[in-house]
């Protein structure tokens, strides 16, 4: 107990020392009383919503079922506000909106048990995806990149089995990291000392994390884009000797050539930046940049590849837009099975590191589950060139090729697997998505259909575990966003893909390195004829007494002709392009089934001839032992 020394004045001179003992008790016991009566208005003002620590201890260790049922209430409340906090409709810009209490809030949320630990990062994945970028959100994203290194490195790695929780704290680690990447790159984090020094505590041990999740490249990848991200912007290295992180030498920087705090981006970066801004600004001049950035694809063969892997989220960002980014992408995803189909030709150094092959394949699915046109959706599964003009020197990167990229000429390769691995992965999470969305039942029908086939056909045990893994995650609870009246929630808001993060990361980036967009106003023209005055009332009143004049003989073969039938609607549109796709895919089967069974009935033909044959020759042989002639029974002896 602390001892509290109150001075006393003596003021009417010198006073005995009991009374002084009896003064200075008596002083200290109202201390004390006035002291715990602040301690009880403050607790009487305090909210009962409000999210503190002594909350989350009693949320976790209710066992009675009247404190479990009063906890999970206070803590769906929090929830609620939480949602109206984050902004999700609005994009964190109402009035109403507070992002930085609202993800501080959520991220404590997260250490509760149970469905409210799930229903927190899925809200706080989904309101971080849309909100837009902004420089006061730095310090709250390196606290939260800090609680997901903590959670992933302290409680994740300890369970003996993959659990959903693991996944919600990759995505979430990944799309944090993400937005701290860009401040980099923008040169906002140079203040942050203090910030950056603590984050390095905890990426020190990420690396033991590694091997936890080697048969899942969902997770490995978040996990490997943490700790690249985390080297960049705090200045570390690995050392080999050690097998540890370290802190970076500083390098001497020539001040006149580069200011402090500033970064530099690819050109591969920056020409899909380029082609993004042209289509948020409707431009169609794409033709020449999209050219050069084929000339720069040999980015995505180096060491360094966070930039590429960038520029993937913001080019897939704009395919959703226009078909055009579309073919572009599948054009320079098609160096993927070009490598594997000649893997012994080419070097090790001409690959795609399987990194931005991940990201590629979870970017594809987004453009075909976001797309906003049928058509977009269709080409991102099935591409745009058919099965039959493909061969092994120009093959498609489509999600329906990289399905089916593995074979047996081309089973030893290392990075295949993982390709099937995510192929599945996110084509599971797109039927999820689609199952609410009648408007597009072919489109789901057709990816179940292949996904089916290739389960059957499928013998690695790492690649079915996709399947498990994607149902275990999206299974899981519902869109928080979404409310559970609603009959047909809107498939647009999805739990499974970075729908908005591309989008966002593009423009503060075009901010900082592209130029601004100064757009066309066209100026009135000048009328060229001369003014004509107004006509009188009289001869107006005369014009509309006027006459109808009779119809032309063109007018009269027009009206005896039958009116053209109504133009089809988009629905109607789609459903008739995707149920074409069914029945091309249907008469390939029945072709294909019809030639097997014509086979198998010429095989069953041969197979009971040579039977009857071997069945003659027996009962001659019989006969010849037993009758001893080797005349027939239909000749004479």
């Amino acid at each position: 107990m602390p001892i509290v020394k109150i001075p006393v004045l003596q003021k009417f001179g010198i006073i005995s020392t009991k009374y002084h003992q009896e003064l200075q008790k008596r002083l200290e016991l109202d201390f004390k009383k006035n002291e715990q009566n602040h301690k009880e208005k403050s607790s009487r003002h305090r909210s009962p919503l409000e999210v503190t620590e002594e909350f989350i201890k009693q949320f976790n260790a209710a066992e009675e079922p009247e404190d479990q049922e009063h906890m999970l209430d206070s803590a769906r409340k929090i929830l609620q506000r939480c949602k109206r906090q984050s902004g999700f409709n609005c994009k964190g810009s109402a009035h109403h909106s507070n992002l930085h209490q609202a993800w501080t809030e959520l991220i404590l949320m997260a250490q509760c048990k149970g469905k409210v630990r799930d229903e927190a990062l899925d809200i706080l994945i989904l309101s971080m995806d849309r909100a837009e970028l902004n420089q006061n959100q730095i310090p709250l994203l390196f606290f939260i990149a800090e609680s997901v290194l903590y959670r992933i490195c302290c409680d994740a790695v300890q369970n003996p089995y993959l659990i959903s929780n693991e996944i919600k704290l990759s995505k979430l680690g990944l799309v944090s990291f993400l937005r701290l990447y860009c401040f980099h790159l923008v040169g906002k984090l140079q203040q942050f000392e203090e910030q950056r020094d603590r984050l390095t505590i905890y990426l020190k041990a990420l690396p033991a994390c590694e091997a936890s999740y080697e048969l899942y490249p969902n997770i490995l990848l978040s996990i490997h884009i943490m700790l690249k991200v985390g080297k960049i912007i705090c200045d570390l290295e690995f050392d080999v000797e050690t097998n540890a992180l370290l802190k970076k030498q500083p390098v001497p920087i020539d001040q006149s050539s580069m200011h402090p705090g500033e970064a530099e981006i690819s050109p591969f970066l920056w020409h899909c930046l380029l082609i993004w801004q042209h289509i948020e600004n409707n431009s169609t001049n794409l033709h020449d940049i999209i050219q050069h950035l084929f000339l720069l694809k040999g980015h995505l063969y180096r060491e360094n590849w966070l930039d590429p892997l960038l520029a993937m989220f913001i080019l897939g960002d704009a395919a959703k837009n226009e078909i055009s980014c579309l073919k572009t992408l599948l054009d320079l995803g098609s160096d993927i099975l070009s490598h594997i189909v000649q893997t012994e030709v080419k070097v090790s150094s001409d690959r795609w590191p399987w990194e931005i092959i991940c990201s590629y394949t979870m970017v594809l699915a987004d453009v075909c589950l976001h797309g906003s046109t049928s058509d977009i959706q269709k080409h991102a599964f099935i591409g745009f060139k058919s099965e039959g003009a493909l061969n092994e020197s120009n093959k498609e990167a489509s999600l329906n090729s990289l399905l089916r990229c593995k074979a047996s000429d081309i089973s030893d390769a290392k990075d295949c697997w993982m390709i099937s691995y995510c192929a599945v992965y996110n084509l599971v999470k797109i039927c999820h998505d689609l199952k609410s969305d009648t408007n597009r039942d072919g489109l789901r029908l057709a990816i179940w259909n292949t996904l089916y086939k290739h389960k059957s056909i499928e013998k690695d045990t790492r690649v079915l575990d996709a399947e498990k893994i994607a149902e275990a995650e999206v299974n899981g609870p519902s869109n928080p966003f979404i409310a559970t009246s609603s009959k047909t929630p809107p498939a647009s808001e999805s739990l499974s893909f970075f729908q908005h993060s591309g989008g966002r990361l593009a423009r503060v980036l075009s901010q900082k390195f592209l130029p601004p967009v100064v757009h066309y106003v066209p100026t009135a023209k000048k009328n060229s004829k001369s003014h004509v005055p107004h006509k009188s009332s009289r001869i107006i009143e005369h014009s509309i007494h006027k006459k109808p004049s009779r119809p032309s003989l063109r007018q009269e073969l027009m009206f005896d002709k039958p009116s053209p039938p109504p133009p089809i609607d988009f629905i109607t549109r789609t459903s008739m392009d995707l149920r074409k796709v069914m029945e091309d895919q249907w008469d390939k089967e029945l072709k294909t089934r019809m030639e097997r069974e014509e086979k198998e009935r010429k095989q069953e033909q041969i197979e009971n001839a040579k039977r009857e044959e071997e069945h003659f020759k027996e009962v001659m042989k019989r006969r010849e032992e037993k009758l001893k002639k080797t005349s027939k029974p239909y000749e004479l002896p």
